[in-house]
């Protein structure tokens, strides 16, 4: 039977209520099999991330301070949950243990082993509730220090969640290195333990549960009721995401893509709504766009020079002097005597003195300036390979809107156009790009 792997985000796992829609959730379907879930998430804006109050909790116990506070609202979100949903599963000597080793013996733990409890926890409840079995990710998911997942991870994951009648719950964000240490994946990283499960089991489809009914294809912070997207590739969802306008983890897509598993991104809250797909390369589009989204904090660091074009390995040294300095760069746009560098103005302004400095000496330019303030906006689809008329409605739109491009670029596919200007009207910008192309 072709399974199903759910994973249930924060705001899904957030109190008894939440737990009891996953039941339903999961008991609608009988594929699916495999339940990933996140620590508790926030109830209410105020309240404070569980994680987060596991990082206070280990912050004061490795310096010998109090650790009451944060440690007992995370004692007291346990058991109000088990409390609420009629369950004795044993968290509370769980707790009791942690305690006593944080107060006792906090060498002995490691932050990111505290932190794996929130999933670990919230997966034990999830267990009992569901009358389901529990598997921990530690240690059948293994990464080397580039988090790059161990091939043999895909076989004992298989053979941990053989059972295709079985109920399987298990704790995201998670794993272990290859010295067999508890390791986190960064924040947001159980949409990645939930992808490398369904690559082992070659799930049918991984369905990533949240608090929204899939995406957009404009912020909805700045274009009043955008469209919903009901299907993106995994290309597509590449460019989006590197503005900032995905509610999935990027990392996530690779493991679900080697194997051509679609990705359903769906609502806890609203179950009956279709959500968005993420699969691959579509046959035919709607619309010439997918999706339009920007992001904030660039800067550009401009390099003129007579003659450049003529001068071998310029473009090679230039970008030497960034990669000695720990600087990646985002755009590299160039012309015959000038090119442009467009990189994260943050980590720029830690290190602008020795980069312009050591591009100056080296380059000898006739003229290098730094222009900050600048937003990258990404128009993706593929509906615009090879359709003549798509720049041109793009860039009359920001015209019309009074917006000044400072960098263009696109991609030799063709499915994106990536636009600099300025932060402030990065918004005007977005709203312009949509409607030209949905009204």
């Amino acid at each position: 039977m072709s399974r199903i792997v759910c994973k249930f985000g924060g705001s899904s796992v957030a109190d008894a209520g939440q737990f009891k829609k996953i039941k339903n959730i999961v008991s609608s379907d009988a594929k699916r099999k495999v339940v990933v879930v996140s620590a508790p998430g926030k109830r209410n804006p105020k309240e404070t991330k569980l994680t987060d109050l596991l990082y206070s909790t280990y912050d004061l116990a490795s310096k010998h301070l109090d650790f009451s506070q944060p440690w007992n609202l995370i004692r007291n979100r346990y058991l109000e949950i088990c409390s609420d949903l009629g369950i004795e599963p044993k968290v509370a000597e769980d707790l009791d243990i942690l305690e006593k080793q944080l107060r006792d013996d906090v060498e002995s733990i490691t932050t990111d082993y505290l932190v794996s409890r929130g999933e670990y926890l919230s997966a034990r409840v999830m267990s009992v509730y569901l009358g389901a079995e529990f598997v921990d990710t530690f240690p059948i998911i293994t990464f080397d220090e580039k988090y790059r997942i161990l091939p043999s991870s895909y076989e004992t994951i298989a053979k941990a969640l053989s059972d295709e009648n079985k109920l399987y719950v298990l704790p995201g964000f998670y794993g272990s290195n290859t010295r067999g240490e508890l390791k986190t994946f960064s924040r947001g990283g159980s949409d990645i333990t939930g992808a490398i499960l369904a690559n082992a089991i070659d799930a049918e489809t991984y369905e990533n549960w949240t608090d929204v009914s899939g995406m957009l294809m404009a912020d909805p912070r700045i274009v009043e009721n955008p469209l919903p997207i009901e299907y993106v590739s995994y290309r597509e969802i590449r460019e989006l995401a590197y503005s900032g306008a995905s509610v999935l983890h990027d990392e996530s897509i690779a493991p679900c893509r080697a194997k051509k598993i679609p990705i359903n991104i769906r609502n806890t809250n609203r179950p009956e709504d279709a959500g968005t797909i993420i699969g691959p390369t579509p046959e035919s589009t709607k619309l010439p766009i997918t999706g339009v989204a920007g992001r904030k904090g660039f800067s550009m660091i401009y390099i003129e020079k007579s003659m450049m074009n003529k001068e071998v390995g310029f473009g090679r040294r230039v970008l030497a002097v960034l990669e000695s300095e720990g600087l990646s760069y985002e755009l590299c746009p160039s012309a015959i005597d000038s090119m442009s560098i467009v990189v994260d103005t943050k980590k720029l302004e830690a290190v602008e003195h020795v980069v312009m400095e050591d591009i100056t000496q080296q380059m000898h330019p006739d003229r290098i300036k730094i222009f900050k303030g600048i937003s990258l906006i990404a128009t993706v689809g593929h509906g615009m390979t090879n359709k003549i008329g798509v720049a041109a409605k793009l860039f009359t739109a920001l015209a019309e809107n009074q917006v000044n491009v400072r960098i263009i670029d696109q991609g030799s596919s063709q499915i994106n156009i990536i636009t600099g200007v300025d932060e402030d009207d990065m918004n005007k910008a977005i709203k312009a790009i949509y409607d030209a192309f949905t009204k």
